[in-house]
């Protein structure tokens, strides 16, 4: 069963699109160094190549913490839903590849996995997404979920419980 969500939907999770916000990474040389790599050997890179889905995996608790400064600006955790929680840790950062049709993931630190896929590119730097988190041998937390977002922009996936809080995925496309 799939279900899509243009830019904000409400579920057993929440997903959200982030405003425009969060601090860039300084990473773009590394995408550059690799499509310059495959050219000096005369291959020619698929468009999207160059592409990533940065994924920043926050841990969210009431424990008068406040958020942790390596995530950035992000207004979205003052507002709800994601008031209700004061405290935003991030647990870790990391790129996946988003090449066409060809799915990536990551393990998660509950033990269930993201799968994040691109589907599209548009015009006007958009595109479009798939992601879905899974428990091997369990059931799935969230199915499908297909989003249309502009380069860099970001969207929140969140509402699994760990530890006394709740899993938030930030999750922007970059180059």
């Amino acid at each position: 069963m799939s279900k899509k969500a243009p830019l904000f939907a409400l579920v057993p999770l929440v997903v959200a699109v982030a405003l425009p916000g969060l601090t860039a990474l300084p990473q773009a040389g590394v995408a550059l160094a690799a499509s310059a790599s495959a050219s000096a050997k005369g291959k020619e890179q698929p468009p999207e190549a160059s592409l990533f889905a940065e994924v920043m995996v926050l841990h969210a608790t009431n424990a008068g913490k406040g958020i942790d400064e390596r995530i950035g600006k992000m207004p979205e955790l003052s507002k709800p839903p994601f008031s209700s929680y004061d405290s935003y840790e991030l647990l870790s950062k990391t790129r996946l590849p988003l090449i066409k049709d060809d799915p990536r993931t990551m393990e998660l630190p509950n033990g269930r996995v993201l799968r994040t896929k691109l589907l599209e590119l548009l015009p006007k730097g958009m595109l479009r997404l798939q992601a879905s988190i899974n428990q091997p041998k369990g059931k799935d937390f969230l199915p499908l979920l297909e989003v249309k977002a502009k380069l860099g922009q970001s969207f929140i996936v969140a509402g699994q419980s760990y530890k006394g809080g709740m899993l938030v995925l930030v999750i922007r496309a970059v180059k």
